[in-house]
Parts: C-alpha cells; sequence; structure tokens
C-alpha cells in the first residue's frame, strides 16, 4: 500500500487558490464600469503573485520548481499514451499539466502587463505609440488566453478525478498528499522568508492598484462639447 506523501507545501497551495479567485474576480469585473478600480486591483495581484511563483520555480523545493517540469515532447507523448493503463504517476505535475501551467504564468503575467498599459495609456499617465484600442483589444484576448488555460486545467483535474482517483491528485490541492512514493518535501529558512513576501506583497499591490486615479472620459467630452457650443454661439 502507497502511502501519502506531502509534496504541495502550503505557499504553494495558497497561489493555486489565490490565483484562482483573483483570476475569477478581475475577468467578472472587467464588464462592470462602475467596478473598475477593483478590476485593476485584482489584475495587479494576479500579476504581482504569478511574478513571485516564477521566482520559486527556480529556488522553491522540489516538485515547485520548473526543472520537475516534465515538459518535452517525448513526455507528452508517453503521458498521452499512457494516459488511461495509469501506468506511470508523477509525483509533481504531470507533463501536460505542466505545459499548462507555465503557459498560465506566462499568458497571466503579460494579461496583467497589458492591462496596466492600457490604462497608463487611456489616462495619460504614459505617452505610448501603440494605441488604446491595441492595448485594449490585446488586454482582452489575453484574458480570453488565460481563462481557456485554467478550463484545460480545471478539465485536466476533472479527468485525473475519474480515471486516477487512486492518486489523491484532487486531495493535494486542499492538503498538500498525494498517494505516492516520494520523499517528503520541506520548505527552508530562505523559502520561508521569500514565502512571507510572496504572500504580503502581492496585497500592497492590490492596494495601490485599487487607488489608481481613472480620468472620466465621458465628463471630459461633455465639457468640450459645451465648450464648442458656446463658442459656436457667440460667432452667430
Amino acid at each position: 500500500m502507497i502511502m501519502k506523501n506531502y509534496i504541495w507545501t502550503l505557499p504553494t497551495r495558497l497561489f493555486h487558490w489565490l490565483l484562482a479567485i483573483s483570476f475569477t474576480a478581475a475577468y467578472i469585473l472587467g464588464e462592470l464600469d462602475e467596478f473598475k478600480n477593483l478590476h485593476f486591483a485584482f489584475g495587479a495581484f494576479v500579476g504581482t503573485i504569478i511574478f513571485f511563483r516564477v521566482l520559486f520555480g527556480f529556488f522553491g523545493p522540489k516538485h515547485s520548481r520548473f526543472s520537475d517540469f516534465p515538459i518535452g515532447f517525448k513526455n507528452q507523448v508517453e503521458f498521452v499514451k499512457a494516459f488511461f493503463a495509469n501506468s506511470k504517476v508523477y509525483v509533481g505535475h504531470n507533463p501536460l499539466a505542466s505545459l499548462v501551467m507555465i503557459s498560465i504564468f506566462i499568458i497571466g503575467i503579460a494579461c496583467s502587463l497589458s492591462g496596466f498599459l492600457f490604462y497608463a495609456t487611456e489616462n495619460n499617465v504614459l505617452s505610448l505609440n501603440l494605441g488604446e484600442d491595441f492595448l485594449g483589444e490585446m488586454h482582452e484576448i489575453l484574458a480570453t488566453l488565460f481563462l481557456i488555460l485554467v478550463i484545460f486545467h480545471l478539465a485536466g483535474i476533472f479527468l485525473d478525478l475519474i480515471f486516477h482517483p487512486k492518486n489523491g491528485i484532487f486531495q493535494s490541492i486542499f492538503t498538500g498528499y498525494k498517494n505516492v512514493e516520494a520523499q517528503k518535501v520541506e520548505l527552508n529558512s530562505f523559502q520561508k522568508f521569500f514565502s512571507v513576501l510572496w504572500l504580503v506583497v502581492p496585497f500592497m499591490f492590490f492596494y495601490l492598484a485599487f487607488g489608481l486615479q481613472i480620468t472620466n472620459h465621458d465628463s471630459e467630452n461633455s465639457k468640450s462639447d459645451k465648450t464648442e457650443q458656446h463658442e459656436g454661439g457667440d460667432d452667430d
């Protein structure tokens, strides 16, 4: 009988759930003009928390590191062929999940950055030659790609739950434990210190982004129209 082993440390699990909550909130609020500041805040949170996860991927515990992600083409083929046979158990991320996660990191940061550039251009914070329309469309495209990747991620979890229930992959998202033969994972002192920053800094960016000033273009256009009308009246 295979015993449960601790694979996913608390920082990795918290990242997973905080990213899920913040992206969902940002995506929904993006359609509501009256909640623009909250959309900015959650978007900034998404980009920041992913950035720290990327750093964690270079010096975090074994199964959180990118070096443990089996993303090679041969690994992908092997995984697909053996999926239903359940002949191989992956301690960390499986090959396909590894690709999806890395894609989420890249698209997530790009989406958050494009959102900031769109805000900065729209509100005259930065002068860029890209144009508001281009940045707005790019931000929407990246957000849609992010959503698609999340759906792939959820589909993978669902399939694992159906075909590989004994591995305890779904439960590991909550507990950190999987039914696999592996060495127990522990955080060293530096990783614990970094994890504190990982949780604190994104909330700081959330607060700062929530306080961003928004230029009321409708009000400015209305004032401009009134001025033109007034000047036109004087000419008459």
